[in-house]
């Protein structure tokens, strides 16, 4: 063996190593994938309400070369247009312990909806939040929603050169339009979609392929210092013993991404072009 492959062996090496070891530093995460893959929840493992939107059953993430694609699945049984209000919210972290995002020490109890909800700082705090919400009505069959709005925020300010410490930035909103019958089942409709525009995350996570987040989504309150009824992640009730619905959901399992190169319509477009210039150029010489 050449010194050249030496040390390209002893760099790889000693690369999976660092991987490993900042690995196993961080919390632990429970389940994996890339473009396309849904991640299940048991089902009626949430707490503290009857309310079956409050029940998170899976979310299927996937992703283009601009944006991150979501569906939320709700328990079967729920219905989105009147089964009452919710607010589903996301958390996001780079999993890296020294990121710098806000905990539960925070006087926002950790993201900026002032949910008590928050990531161990074994995964550095979280990053990013995506919280969506209820709109056109009041969710009852006398008022049912027509449409849902989502709005997302990064920890620290995106103009500086680092995280600034107790800041939450709304980098973007859509308060509605997002038609409800326009989900997967229109009988009843318990799945939500979710177009979030990648470069939104750009301040604290740029997201180009083969990079990862860690993440979990759960349903809340929509009043400020409500807990967690449900976690993807967490495949049992939350809370043991007497439920408290200003209980401090501290995260210390949670699900991983990792963003999958797609190409863009453009180049797909270029790449058919050129072999259908192939195949002429060919048939040119016969």
């Amino acid at each position: 063996m050449n010194i050249g492959n030496r040390f390209q062996g002893f760099a790889v090496g000693f690369g999976v190593l660092v991987f490993a070891v900042n690995s196993a530093t961080c919390g632990t995460i429970y389940q994996s994938g890339g473009s396309g893959t849904t991640f299940t929840d048991a089902l009626s493992d949430h707490q503290g309400s009857a309310n079956l939107l409050r029940d998170l059953s899976s979310v299927t993430i996937a992703n283009d070369a601009n944006n991150l694609y979501l569906t939320i699945n709700v328990n079967p049984g729920a219905n989105l247009l009147t089964g009452g209000s919710f607010n589903y919210v996301i958390g996001i972290t780079t999993g890296d312990r020294s990121a710098g995002g806000d905990t539960s020490a925070a006087t926002d109890h950790g993201n900026p909806y002032g949910r008590s909800i928050s990531f161990d700082s074994s995964f550095g705090g979280m990053t990013d939040w995506i919280g969506v919400f209820g709109a056109g009505g009041s969710g009852s069959v006398a008022s049912p929603f027509t449409s849902y709005g989502f709005n997302d925020y990064v920890y620290g300010t995106p103009s500086s050169s680092g995280v600034t410490l107790g800041a939450w930035t709304k980098m973007d909103t859509v308060s509605s339009g997002q038609p409800v019958t326009m989900q997967p089942s229109t009988s009843t409709p318990n799945s939500i979609n979710l177009t979030v525009p990648l470069i939104d995350f750009a301040p604290n996570l740029v997201l180009t392929p083969g990079t990862t987040f860690d993440f979990d989504v759960m349903s809340t309150g929509t009043s400020g210092n409500q807990t967690a009824y449900d976690s993807l992640v967490d495949q049992t009730p939350i809370q043991s013993g007497t439920y408290s619905s200003t209980f401090q959901y501290n995260a210390t399992v949670l699900d991983q991404y990792t963003v999958t190169e797609v190409p863009e319509p453009g180049t797909l477009a270029l790449v058919g072009l050129s072999g259908l210039s192939l195949i002429w150029f060919r048939r040119q010489r016969k």
